[in-house]
């Protein structure tokens, strides 16, 4: 199986790799998704979860091949004859700290005792991949506890895959896709080799030229910066709609001269009853709406590390939207915040016949979840704020 290893670390590592008839006994895990004609395997959010809270891709991959019973029963085996000798050594605290990282995986591992062994096992291939050595040597012992907790885990959430088809920069509705990952935003390594079944972080300049269409044909190739442009397009129908409510994107005024590349955007947002609430930064706004739209962030950092990542990762490319006009900064005065809005260059497109097909109405439910996600953080926070009063 050490094939299907390096497979496994590709997948969890690059998002996607080609499907094996030897990975599909791991099929029912719900750990990938399959592509429409079932020749790769697409990461799913649970594996990316696995991955966000394990150290190493090593670690995941450990965990996978340890729901399988052979696996687990080898490696239980070595675990349990580490315990026996804590226990020969009367070390009660190694014995309480072992089988507290055992989690739920401890009973079944006590139920191997009569069968605890040192001895090499049959998948030395996978574990030295995996582990670094062989699974009996000392140096992996601390994978194999987090290997057996982590698999009890994974087989709870067992499910059968989906399939998921192409991106198609031409259909905007089957590119936004459920059950998608999208890249981190990279302006940095732009590559030719457009992604098949993730939604790519590439982001480049728009270009000299600007018009209607190159801002739409720029939009469609680029996911972060269409869902930049959902975000003021969703600000200015929440405007134009003249009610109570609303959605700011401010920046501190100290950073009025670094607008084409702030460090953070401030997230305002007013709610139906007329309370205006401080909720947080874009990138905890957009993390919240790609959640809505069960789009997950390609990433192995835990949730809490994603959103200062991603304010970074998101700075430069808001001076995309400048240039391409279809974010504006307005420089605001002494009673004016710093704050962008949508273009008035951009303002109409969406309600042109090329807007309505490509952005406007594939893209509805990208706007109706900014807003809804909008109004309720800022009811959530502003409920919390009550309470501790």
């Amino acid at each position: 199986m050490s094939k299907e290893t390096l497979l496994l670390l590709a997948l969890i590592e690059q998002g996607i790799c080609v499907n094996t008839s030897n990975l599909e006994v791991l099929q029912t895990l719900g750990l990938w998704h399959l592509s429409d004609d079932q020749q790769c395997l697409i990461a799913s959010k649970l594996l990316l979860d696995l991955r966000q809270s394990l150290p190493t891709s090593q670690d995941t991959v450990a965990a996978i091949f340890a729901t399988q019973a052979t696996y687990q029963t080898a490696w239980s085996n070595i675990v349990a004859a580490q315990l026996k000798d804590a226990g020969s050594r009367n070390d009660e605290q190694a014995l309480i700290e072992q089988i507290s990282q055992l989690s739920d995986a401890a009973e079944s591992v006590l139920n191997q005792l009569d069968n605890a062994s040192l001895q090499a096992t049959n998948f030395i291939e996978v574990e030295s991949l995996a582990f670094g050595q062989a699974a009996e040597q000392s140096a992996s012992y601390p994978k194999l506890l987090r290997a057996l907790a982590s698999a009890v885990t994974i087989k709870k959430d067992e499910k059968s895959a989906i399939e998921l088809t192409k991106i198609d920069s031409d259909n905007i509705s089957s590119t936004w896709q459920i059950n998608r990952l999208i890249r981190v935003p990279d302006i940095t390594s732009i590559s030719d080799k457009a992604d098949q079944y993730l939604l790519t972080g590439n982001v480049e300049a728009i270009g000299s030229e600007i018009d209607k269409q190159s801002s739409l044909a720029w939009l469609l190739k680029t996911p972060w910066a269409y869902l930049l442009a959902h975000v003021a397009y969703a600000q200015d129908v929440w405007r134009s709609e003249q009610i109570a409510g609303g959605l700011r994107l401010e920046i501190d005024p100290t950073q009025a001269k670094h607008f084409m590349q702030p460090s953070k955007i401030q997230v305002i947002v007013t709610t139906r009853d007329d309370v205006e609430v401080s909720c947080g930064t874009l990138a905890e706004l957009l993390l919240r709406v790609l959640d809505n739209l069960s789009i997950s962030l390609f990433t192995e950092l835990a949730p809490k590390q994603q959103v200062a990542k991603l304010d970074a990762v998101i700075s430069p490319i808001i001076g995309y939207m400048v240039e391409a006009k279809v974010w504006q900064f307005i420089q605001g005065s002494s009673k004016d915040i710093p704050h962008y809005q949508i273009h008035p260059q951009f303002e109409p497109i969406p309600n042109t016949r090329l807007g309505t097909i490509n952005f406007a109405r594939p893209g509805q439910h990208i706007t109706a979840a900014i807003r809804e996600q909008a109004e309720h953080w800022a009811v959530e926070l502003s409920g919390q704020i009550r309470s501790v009063r």
